[in-house]
């Protein structure tokens, strides 16, 4: 099993995969425990083999010894599945099995749509999406004891970037009920508490500068939180995304579902305010392009700068063995290398490799019926058509 947050050499082996000769069998199976049994996913995946078969068998581009193959890698996949175990964590199994040899197996801990995809190559693109483009968000933790910074990426705390422990006694009486002694005792408390929060701002911020995190949410009792903002660097106040109400020994599980929906309500509004920029202003003054042709042709004169398409587009396409020209019509030869051509039946997942090469941004939709009506796909360019 290959773990997507650490880059392993599976990883590497499926994104650098050049066996073009022999087809792959991608296959995405949405395996979330909290939505199905394990009955109702091996249903779905009996159904998308029995589906895909017939287009196997009609499909001139396979030969007579890869056809068998690919039904053999078929009922090997149905095996494994078979006896998969499921966990809380994983919400999607990415199969990978190929003519050529390759079966290599990645967990997910986000939801993707159930699918299979044969192509010549491994169908990369939700996971480079994935990896490129998936937000952290740094979770503190605050109260006047202590404080812990913990790190959430694909919806899971990954990681624990920092703890600090303060010198101030957890509980004192209010100034009106101290003697005057007592009163500067508090004074050196509260100036206690002042450093404490000064360190957990600057530890904070150098955190921030390493590139740990992209988004920060503050999480503690309302009246440290008010207190502790004015402590906080304007770098870091911009990055503030939304505040959690907790107690200092709230369980991590508890701290994480409250941060996940904050998480999708801003990733659900930036990326719909970007599909309203793109149709309302960019596209309109010649900074946009939208559709799959007009989507291909900037990208291959390296002038977008922002991709974003829905979630579930796919069109079938033609790929340039030897350039990497892509082109939604069939071709013979290359027009500019007059390298070999190969069909692909889902074209896009070239189309983000090609964007992600180039560095462009990458931006998965769900969910936008806006940018479905236009195409299902489109771009930001680098400047002014």
């Amino acid at each position: 099993m290959s773990n997507i947050i650490a880059l392993s050499d599976d990883l590497k082996k499926i994104f650098n995969y050049e066996d073009t000769e022999n087809p792959v069998i991608s296959l995405y199976l949405n395996v979330d425990a909290a939505r199905d049994l394990k009955k109702d996913y091996i249903s779905r995946l009996n159904s998308m083999i029995v589906e895909k078969k017939p287009e196997i068998e009609k499909d001139a581009n396979y030969s007579k010894r890869q056809k068998k193959e690919l039904y053999e890698l078929m009922d090997k996949i149905k095996g494994y599945v078979n006896t998969y175990n499921s966990s809380e964590s994983t919400k999607t199994l990415l199969v990978y099995a190929g003519v050529g040899g390759i079966f290599k197996e990645i967990r997910l801990p986000v939801n993707l749509k159930s699918k299979i995809i044969i192509d010549p190559k491994p169908h990369t693109q939700s996971l480079r999406n994935l990896i490129q483009n998936t937000k952290k968000y740094a979770v503190l933790l605050i109260d006047k004891e202590k404080a812990q910074i913990f790190l959430i990426y694909f919806n899971e705390i990954q990681d624990y970037l920092g703890a600090f422990i303060s010198e101030v006694p957890p509980k004192v009486k209010y100034k009106s009920q101290l003697s005057f002694k007592e009163k500067n005792i508090l004074s050196r408390l509260e100036e206690k508490l002042h450093q404490f929060f000064k360190v957990i701002n600057e530890e904070t911020l150098k955190i921030l500068k390493k590139d740990r995190f992209d988004n920060l949410i503050l999480a503690g009792r309302k009246p440290i939180l008010a207190q502790f903002k004015n402590y906080l660097h304007s770098f870091l106040q911009q990055r503030i995304i939304g505040d959690i109400l907790a107690e200092p020994d709230s369980h991590q599980t508890v701290i994480l579902e409250k941060a996940k929906v904050i998480i999708d309500e801003f990733e659900k509004k930036y990326k719909n305010d970007l599909v309203d920029k793109l149709l309302d202003e960019y596209n309109p003054n010649g900074m946009g392009v939208l559709g799959v042709e007009g989507v291909i042709s900037f990208l291959m004169l390296e002038r977008i700068k922002t991709l974003i398409y829905d979630s579930d587009f796919i069109t079938d396409g033609y790929l340039c063995e030897l350039c990497g020209y892509i082109s939604t019509k069939e071709l013979q030869n290359c027009p500019y290398c007059v390298g070999k051509i190969i069909y692909y039946n889902d074209i896009n997942d070239e189309i983000i490799e090609t964007a992600l090469n180039k560095g462009c941004e990458i931006v998965s939709v769900n969910d936008n019926q806006r940018l479905v009506e236009a195409g299902s796909i489109g771009a930001v360019l680098r400047f002014r058509l």
